[in-house]
């Protein structure tokens, strides 16, 4: 049986794409103007031999890097080879309606809001019998709603009968509260509706539904530094002037701790302090947004996950460390031997700005039993061969030591570790404050895939520039990895 197939635009590092291919379609072309996104899905595509996998990628899509404008549906067809096109799916840049650029929402008046012009020109010469659409909740209400109405008004006109609704990951097995508007056309009459919740908040489990996956439950084999950071994490893994707070924020708590109240976590809320404890007072209640030094709750699923964020903004790990990136991956629903390319802050982005796979592959379920469109579901993420060790990394190591910066991608340091493995050396990883993270990836990325067993041994010291600034104290974390 031959697989039902999609055209992905505005495709990122390929989220709704990954959740496509479990529900058993197969993305046949994926497009992005960003060079990153772009080497991402290349790395992670069996068309291309690039990335830690080389041709053994576990997707099949061709890539299109180019600016939509000057992409046609030709150029579409010929990368696909065949214009029998099932879906079209994917979501236009979508700050200029975020609601975290409140007061600058520019909505449809910004060329990147006009983007949805440019789907609408591929989706009426493509013809797909159905197509999603994806952003973020606040086009609903970019300039009172008026947007929206624009945005659904182009795709009806193209001859597609729409049905929009936000949905928030976690109702769908993902461990993440995140909330997306999504808009799905039919071709023709048929209206289509949206799949119905597999997972729910713990407090409504008499539905009979499974609850909301936690953070704590999604990240239960990272578990590198847990020892490490068993009493309330590192010292300073953040920096900056306000990072040492961290480490005395309770899980689920946030800046507001050290205001003149605190975070009672056996109550879930904010206490007033008493009048012995105020010297301990930063900052003043609710002087600042609530994702500031905010700390995980393990008991539930991680707050959105940012693009771009901050040096205070969170959420945090609760060890009192930034989530690695493969860590985040996992929160996302994104396979974590999924390949991500760029620098450290490249990867951020694309992690942030991602679509959770286990969302789009509930979507999809839907369409596909509304349509009667059989699938092989393929639930289980692809098979992943070892991180290739013959290709020469770009990342020196000096007398068997990487220290991690801002310049290279976990996955490429993990690659000149394993080339050291392979010859028998051992290798120490380096990094302080918040490049902790990116350690703890590299000796993940070895642990998983390197193809023999290894030893991991992790330290965390302190770099102090002032005995009398708790400021100037930075966690700097060492891990030593044997073959």
């Amino acid at each position: 049986m031959s697989k039902p197939t999609a055209i992905s635009l505005f495709s990122g590092l390929g989220g709704i794409d990954i959740g496509l291919h479990r529900a058993g379609v197969e993305t046949l072309v994926t497009v992005d103007n960003d060079e990153y996104a772009a080497e991402s899905l290349r790395a992670n595509s069996s068309l291309y031999d690039i990335g830690i996998a080389g041709s053994d990628g576990g997707y099949d899509w061709e890539v299109i890097e180019d600016d939509i404008h000057a992409i046609s549906s030709e150029d579409v067809i010929e990368a696909a080879g065949t214009d029998n096109i099932d879906l079209v799916v994917g979501g236009p840049p979508c700050q200029t309606f975020s609601r975290s650029n409140e007061g600058n929402r520019e909505g449809t008046d910004a060329a990147r809001g006009m983007l949805y012009e440019e789907y609408a020109r591929l989706l009426r010469a493509l013809e797909p019998k159905a197509f999603i659409f994806e952003n973020v909740r606040g086009l609903a209400s970019a300039n009172e709603g008026e947007d929206f109405e624009i945005i659904k008004k182009e795709f009806e006109n193209s001859d597609y009968t729409l049905n929009d609704e936000v949905l928030n990951a976690a109702d769908f097995g993902v461990p993440q509260t995140r909330k997306r508007l999504f808009v799905v056309g039919f071709r023709g009459d048929s209206k289509p509706y949206f799949p119905e919740p597999t997972h729910v908040e713990a407090k409504n489990t008499l539905t009979g539904k499974s609850s909301w996956i936690t953070a704590e439950k999604a990240l239960d084999d990272f578990d590198l530094d847990a020892d490490l950071t068993a009493d309330e994490g590192y010292v300073n893994a953040v920096g900056g002037k306000y990072g040492y707070l961290l480490k005395d924020v309770p899980p689920g708590g946030n800046y507001q701790h050290f205001s003149e109240r605190k975070y009672d976590p056996e109550k879930g809320e904010y206490i007033e302090r008493s009048e012995d404890e105020l010297d301990e007072k930063v900052f003043d209640w609710r002087s600042r947004h609530y994702n500031y030094l905010l700390k995980q709750d393990p008991k539930r699923p991680t707050w959105t996950l940012q693009a771009s964020p901050g040096t205070y903004v969170g959420p945090f790990h609760w060890r009192s460390r930034r989530y690695s990136f493969l860590e985040e991956m996992r929160l996302m629903d994104i396979p974590v031997d999924y390949e991500i390319r760029g620098p450290p802050r490249e990867v951020q982005r694309q992690i942030g700005n991602a679509v959770p796979p286990g969302l789009a592959e509930g979507i999809a379920n839907g369409i596909l039993e509304q349509l009667g469109i059989e699938s092989e579901n393929e639930r289980a993420d692809p098979a992943r061969t070892s991180i290739r060790t013959d290709g020469g990394s770009i990342v020196p190591t000096i007398d068997g030591t990487v220290e991690v910066d801002s310049e290279y991608s976990p996955w490429r340091y993990a690659e000149a570790t394993m080339q050291e493995l392979e010859d028998g050396q051992t290798v120490t990883i380096t990094g302080q404050g918040s490049r902790v993270a990116q350690v703890i990836d590299v000796a993940e990325l070895v642990r998983r895939q390197f193809d023999r067993d290894v030893s991991i041994s992790l330290s965390e010291s302190v770099f102090k520039d002032c005995e009398t600034s708790k400021s100037d104290r930075l966690s700097v974390l060492e891990a030593e990895i044997a073959p």
